[in-house]
């Protein structure tokens, strides 16, 4: 297939459009038009502080577009990736009632209800038909919003994304709504090559039937533009035509996708206007501002998207992507762009890019690029003292004003905190005790005799102040200095955030650039028993259970019970980043079909376990489906505490019990992930935890 010019760039100046469109969008989401030009007359900025509401909170339309483009690499077939494996892509990675979607009701949300169906057995695309749920229902907006990936691993290729689109959406939708994805999804694959608006909308359409509803919307949206002149009564005409009163349910795709080709007919190249024409507009705004940004982002380019506005600047890039695997709850816009470059290059058949910096895992090798990254100030102390800034994908620039006293600190958060959205922030940290952290630091043109550079990490504990624990400082003298932290025993408190701290004895301004942050070691974690906050919520933890609680009066030990009623509960911790690694822990089983250990986790529907069923002891593998890999009998009566150790290296699987290693297995898919803990239909007890694993990234 052909080459396209700066594929991962586009990919990231989409990435970029998608994620702004959405936190433009998202503090008035439901709005009216009237409603936002009497509060604000036009949305030409981020509002978000005027509602008093922060600017980065978990999205289902960064989270869904950002989870769901893994069916594809996840099933190892690419552009090839069979109808129904798109649903097992939502049953792995979806936690009921918390992550990702907009969990509403059946019948509500049509997200929710296609995911009860995937879980009553019904594949994919039967989960999303008209047939199963009805027309209203089917044709709600959640297709589109989700789908801008699709269009992005396809590169020039507008038909292969039409396919890969309409096998994504069918998952929970049908109809009209399959239409309008299929044209977001085959517009951005053509945005690669193609900038001209129109001829973008064009071959959009024709991915369609001509005599669908949709593909009428877009004859008379794109006549009304050119009649009228002006969107705002273009947008009266839709709302006459195309309006919520005609198209019901809770958020019907057709008004939404109605506007969305008002804002790209009357913007063409302009980033800022078709961002303000869409969110001013009204109605599901973080939705359409998503779509509209995404296509955007690639027509205008990476160098235009903050031409008129700083876009970047005040997130940093910033994403929470909360799902039951847990790894990237707190992205980012570059590593979420590279990802699905990655995933692209394999879809067409390219050959993949060596990784940047040696695999770093944090690189700034796009302009704009901060990864994350903002100055702190959330402090007194470093408020106002730093300016970041990446102008040419080789590092982040950190321009400082410090004075004796004050601190400039560049901070990152690598666990989500709690937010403001109607979205739960699932997820763990990407710091562990055990680990290091080394950040290539170029001071060449910082010298100052009393000036050192920290690398800073802080700890959560929900009933104490954050506390900051500092590496070893380096002197800031005009040569390169890598700064280091292996990360101490937290007391399990998990990290939230990395910071580099600039410090200096004298007043003192200049910058520094951090060119990669690069982490290694060996996670240590252990624990007698798990600290639980407000009932079933172990900070750091993703804990699937209905139940947790204390030992009974005649428990033999003082372990710690984790139930889940009906299904298989799991309580994980760790992450991709993983690779060998070993967990322990002493278990007995109270009354449940399973209990046991669980390491290499990659989701729901993707880890090794050792488990006690009745009275075989069993290594077992979920991989969309059990299957298991050795067992052999063993007598173990309820309630009885024995030791149990799940060790994993390379390929290679040992199971120990009591100390002793009684079963080995050999397993080529899961080669990395998190550890924990498992317990099915029924009430199993846990102590003396002990992980370990090895890490890189």
């Amino acid at each position: 297939m052909q080459h396209i010019p700066n594929y991962e760039q586009q990919v990231y100046a989409a990435v970029l459009g998608k994620v702004i469109g959405v936190y433009l969008g998202r503090p008035f989401e439901g709005w009216s038009k009237a409603k936002i030009e009497a509060t604000w007359g036009r949305i030409d900025r981020y509002v978000n502080e005027d509602r008093q509401v922060p600017l980065v909170v978990a999205d289902d339309d960064i989270s869904g577009t950002f989870t769901f483009i893994r069916a594809l690499e996840d099933s190892g077939r690419y552009e090839q990736t069979p109808p129904a494996f798109f649903g097992d892509t939502w049953l792995n990675y979806l936690l009921e009632g918390r992550t990702i979607l907009w969990w509403g009701g059946m019948g509500v949300s049509t997200e929710h209800t296609a995911f009860l169906r995937l879980k009553q057995g019904i594949p994919a695309p039967s989960s999303g038909a008209i047939s199963t749920n009805g027309q209203v229902v089917a044709e709600q907006i959640g297709a589109q919003i989700f789908i801008d990936a699709f269009g992005m691993v396809a590169p020039g290729q507008p038909v292969l994304a039409a396919k890969l689109a309409r096998h994504a959406a069918a998952v929970s939708h049908d109809g009209e709504a399959l239409n309008a994805a299929v044209v977001v999804a085959s517009m951005i694959a053509a945005a690669f090559v193609e900038k001209d608006m129109a001829k973008l909308l064009d071959i959009g359409v024709a991915q369609i039937p001509a005599a669908s509803l949709i593909a009428q919307v877009h004859r008379d949206v794109r006549q009304w533009c050119r009649e009228d002149g002006h969107w705002r009564q273009t947008f009266e005409r839709i709302g006459e035509k195309y309006g919520y009163h005609r198209y019901g349910g809770n958020c019907h795709v057709v008004p939404n996708h109605a506007v969305m080709i008002m804002a790209w007919a009357y913007a063409g190249n302009d980033f800022h206007e078709a961002q303000a024409i869409v969110n001013t507009a009204g109605w599901d705004t973080d939705c359409n501002a998503g779509n509209v940004g995404a296509l955007m982002g690639l027509v205008v380019g990476l160098e235009r998207i903050g031409e008129k506005y700083d876009f970047i600047s005040p997130m940093g890039g910033r994403i929470i992507l909360p799902t039951a695997e847990g790894t990237r709850a707190a992205t980012d816009c570059l590593s979420e762009a590279t990802a699905i470059a990655r995933i692209g290059r394999q879809v067409m058949h390219w050959p993949q890019l060596p990784a940047p910096k040696g695999g770093a895992w944090l690189h700034f090798s796009q302009p704009l690029a901060q990864q994350g990254f903002l100055s702190d100030e959330q402090s007194q102390d470093s408020r106002g003292a730093l300016l970041l800034s990446n102008p040419d994908g080789e590092a982040l620039h950190a321009h400082y004003s410090v004075n004796p006293g004050r601190v400039a600190r560049m901070a990152l958060p690598v666990y989500p905190g709690a937010t403001d959205s109607a979205y739960q922030t699932v997820g763990v940290s990407k710091l562990y005790s055990g680990m290091t952290v080394h950040a290539d630091m170029d001071c060449s043109t910082a010298s100052h005799a009393h000036m050192r550079l920290f690398i800073a990490i802080a700890t959560a504990d929900p009933h104490t102040p954050p506390r900051v624990i500092y590496g070893p400082s380096q002197p800031c003298d005009g040569t390169p200095r890598s700064l280091a932290i292996t990360i101490p025993d937290t007391a399990l408190m998990p990290v939230t955030q990395l910071g580099i701290d600039i410090r200096c004895q004298s007043p003192a301004t200049g910058s520094v650039r951090c060119l990669a942050v690069r982490l290694g070691g060996t996670a240590s974690l252990y624990t007698d028993t798990l600290p639980v906050v407000n009932r079933l919520n172990v900070p750091g933890w993703i804990v699937d259970a209905d139940v947790i609680r204390g030992a009974f009066s005649d428990d033999q030990e003082p372990v710690q019970h984790f139930g889940k009623n009906t299904g298989r509960g799991l309580a994980i911790t760790g992450n991709r980043f993983w690779r060998d690694q070993s967990i322990q822990a002493r278990v007995k089983v109270h009354l449940a079909d399973e209990g046991g250990l669980v390491a290499r986790y990659q989701g729901l529907n993707r880890y090794l376990a050792l488990v006690r069923r009745q009275d075989r002891l069993a290594i077992c593998k979920r991989f969309y489906g059990d299957s298991i890999l050795a067992d052999m009998p063993c007598d173990w009566p309820l309630d009885q505490v024995r030791e149990l150790r799940l060790h994993c290296v390379d390929n290679a699987i040992t199971a120990y019990l009591d100390g002793q290693p009684v079963l080995h297995a050999i397993d080529n898919d899961l080669r990395d992930g998190a550890t924990g803990l498992l317990f099915s239909n029924g009430l199993v007890g846990f102590r003396d935890i002990r992980i370990e694993s090895t890490v890189r990234a």
